[in-house]
């Protein structure tokens, strides 16, 4: 893929180590082949994405992590597009070992953390709940759809100006599974007076950066996607042979091309700009951040539209990648905030400049 600018050794090592991991153990092809809850989660898969880091990079050393590194959740977010991959790594493995230790004291951190790192622990986050209420310790409210909620055993939630945290082995908690287009998953969750654990940080809390992160993360994911069906699409092109020659040899084809590749840089530029300005604490982090995921995912989508259209009938079909490609980035399109969300807040923020 494009060279980074922004990439260290670090960055390096740990997207070479990401590229092989996934390239062999997480084939296309061969996921294909499972039923669809072997495809939803893989114990043994998330195992080892913990195990070279994945749950690792937005945590100091002090909490046992590599560093809050988010130009590393991002390289991580496009090989996770790249690779289609279903496991719950943006919510248990960035957001909430991320807000646990931005949010909680010392003792909670060394209490909740290294399960969190480790992926012995699973964990979604309630950062937009409807009327949630504290009462004693006991929240009650609900959040109609939150990534990864299926599958977690623990529950962040933000309400009252605070931060919570719930096990979802208990009573009040209620879950209605909600299979995602691309085959990830959410639920929706209601809490009733379930008893929660406040985090002990300095108040208030404020959902927002985090939601920047998760909208920043979504749209690397969507890039990773993008360029992955450009590249898979140029190969098709460059083998199929229709009438004796080459399908790429073909003057209008090549132009269709020339325009994907250009949404393919175009999103790259834009999201260079925000990765930057985020690792940066830049005070145009977030009117940046707000283009990326508003351009990135627009252009990930129509991409993989052209797409499956170059593909012809095979584009459409269950076996072949392009058509899972169109799914993911549909899905990236409406999480954190759907494209025109963002274009609107990133108009306010411009007319504020």
């Amino acid at each position: 893929m494009t060279h980074k600018n922004w990439f260290d050794d670090t960055d390096a090592a740990l997207d070479d180590a990401a590229q092989r991991y996934l390239a062999e153990r997480y084939p296309f092809a061969q996921r294909q082949r499972l039923a669809p809850a072997a495809r939803r989660f893989d114990a043994a898969i998330w195992e080892g994405l913990a195990q070279m880091g994945w749950c690792s990079v937005v945590n100091t050393a002090e909490q046992g992590g590599f560093g809050v590194r988010i130009t590393s959740v991002c390289l991580l977010a496009e090989r996770a597009g790249q690779a289609l991959l279903n496991e719950p790594w943006l919510s248990s493995g960035v957001l909430a070992p991320w807000l646990v230790g931005q949010h909680a004291g010392a003792a909670q951190q060394q209490d909740w953390l290294p399960g969190l790192l480790n992926g012995q622990r699973r964990a979604a986050c309630l950062l937009e709940p409807q009327a949630m209420a504290e009462q004693g310790g006991r929240l009650t409210g609900r959040q109609a759809l939150v990534p990864d909620a299926d599958l977690a055993d623990q529950l962040l939630v933000a309400a009252e100006g605070a931060l919570w945290r719930i096990d979802t082995a208990q009573d009040g908690v209620r879950r209605q599974p909600l299979p995602l287009l691309d085959g990830r998953g959410a639920a929706s969750v209601e809490l009733v007076n379930a008893q929660a654990t406040r985090l002990d940080g300095a108040p208030p809390f404020s959902a927002g950066p985090a939601l920047l992160l998760a909208a920043l993360a979504t749209a690397c994911d969507a890039w990773g996607a993008l360029r992955a069906t450009f590249d898979l699409t140029l190969d098709y092109l460059k083998t199929r042979r229709q009438f004796g020659v080459p399908l790429g040899s073909y003057q209008a084809l090549q132009h269709r091309m020339v325009d994907f590749y250009i949404r393919v840089e175009e999103s790259r530029a834009v999201l260079d700009q925000a990765i930057a300005a985020l690792a940066a604490g830049a005070a145009s982090a977030v009117r940046d951040v707000h283009a990326a995921k508003a351009l990135v995912c627009e252009n990930a989508r129509l991409g993989a539209q052209e797409a499956v259209q170059l593909h012809g009938g095979i584009g459409i079909t269950e076996e072949y990648a392009a058509s899972h490609y169109l799914r993911r980035v549909r899905v990236d399109e409406q999480l954190y905030g759907a494209g025109e969300q963002h274009f609107l807040a990133f108009a306010a923020t411009t007319a504020t400049v």
